[in-house]
């Protein structure tokens, strides 16, 4: 199985393909923004394991509850308070990720404590369910979705598609966004433009198919910011054709045949 196969496996929620971690090959390829998703990810689920040993009195390691119990201690903590916000901080994905293991570690402080008091009853309790087993498999599925998400750029792509019913909606008057034509015409503020700038330039930035992807999203951000403008002005009829004709819908069709290039480009490289 392939790395991006196992995480995507994860995000299915397929156990019994994603416990074929062993037929994993090229762990170097989880290494992504200064993180090896897939170590943090075996890291993160051998808690379980840390936690029954010291519950069960074989564990020789000296856990202290107000350590445990704090979310920038472990390796993919500090990842998350250095690197990982400055790569991911754009991601809806990544903050989730990031309150999620929150409160896992406030889960396992709290397991702890009930060991430490001598109650293992409650302290297996905890382990094996509510808080403790909801956050620990949200961090895993939320750090194998940041993954592949980084890796191929769907998220970022759906983002882009999303546009003409948004603008759509907005000139309508059935949306509750506000927005501004001097943001919307700029091409670093939505999805695909942070990835472009962030995690998509790292990977694909001497590519020149990717040089085409940026340039055709600019054109792209430039046509959406005229269409919003001519809506604002009172203008929706004419706004609501420019999204049906014009340099609206060629420039959107042109930036999704770049990005397609683009990993088509990539795939037959590989």
């Amino acid at each position: 199985m392939g790395m991006l196969d196992w995480f995507k496996s994860i995000m299915r929620g397929d156990d019994k393909q994603a416990a074929s971690a062993a037929g994993v090959t090229d762990e170097a390829g989880a290494e992504l923004a200064g993180l090896n998703f897939k170590t943090a990810v075996d890291a993160h689920m051998k808690w379980k394991v840390r936690l029954e040993s010291y519950i069960g009195g074989t564990s020789t390691e000296q856990l202290k509850v107000e350590v445990v119990c704090r979310d920038d201690q472990c390796p993919l903590g500090k990842w998350i308070y250095d690197k990982g916000g400055e790569k991911f901080g754009f991601s809806e994905t990544f903050f989730d990720m990031k309150a999620h293991h929150a409160l896992f570690h406030r889960s396992a402080g709290n397991v702890l404590a009930a060991a430490q008091s001598g109650d293992k009853s409650s302290a297996l309790k905890l382990l094996h369910s509510g808080d403790y087993v909801k956050a620990s498999e949200r961090v895993k599925m939320l750090l194998a979705r940041m993954f592949v998400m980084a890796k191929d750029g769907t998220e970022a792509i759906d983002s882009h598609i999303r546009w003409k019913a948004r603008l759509q909606a907005y000139i309508k008057g059935e949306s509750n966004e506000d927005l501004k034509a001097d943001i919307v015409s700029r091409d670093d503020q939505c999805t695909l433009g942070q990835w472009i700038n962030g995690i998509g330039g790292e990977r694909f930035g001497q590519i020149p198919a990717f040089s085409v992807v940026r340039s055709r999203h600019a054109q792209f951000h430039r046509c959406a910011g005229e269409v919003l403008t001519i809506a604002q002005q009172g203008e929706k009829e004419r706004a609501l054709h420019m999204i049906e004709e014009g340099a609206y819908p060629d420039a959107s069709e042109q930036v999704a045949a770049a990005i397609v290039t683009l990993f088509e480009t990539q795939k037959a490289a590989s």
